[in-house]
């Protein structure tokens, strides 16, 4: 396990920060009287509002961005200390 947990916590990582922006689930699950965040964003698009979209696009990578790293450091930091 110490070998693969690098590979393991960047793949979890990964998976964490794709799930947040997935529109498939969003199209499934989601509420008429609620909008999430992608399916604003791609309504936003749609719509040709460019500037709001690109707020929320900066969001999403910056939310996207915080969960990898914290995941990925959170699970392959030292245990031993």
């Amino acid at each position: 396990f110490p070998t693969l947990r690098r590979p393991l916590a960047t793949a979890a990582a990964l998976t964490a920060a794709l799930s947040l922006g997935d529109l498939g689930a969003v199209a499934l699950f989601g509420a008429n009287d609620t909008a999430a965040l992608p399916a604003l964003l791609f309504s936003r698009m749609g719509s040709y509002r460019f500037d709001e979209a690109a707020v929320i696009a900066l969001f999403f990578l910056l939310v996207g961005l915080g969960v990898f790293f914290g995941i990925d450091k959170g699970l392959t930091r030292d245990r031993r200390a």
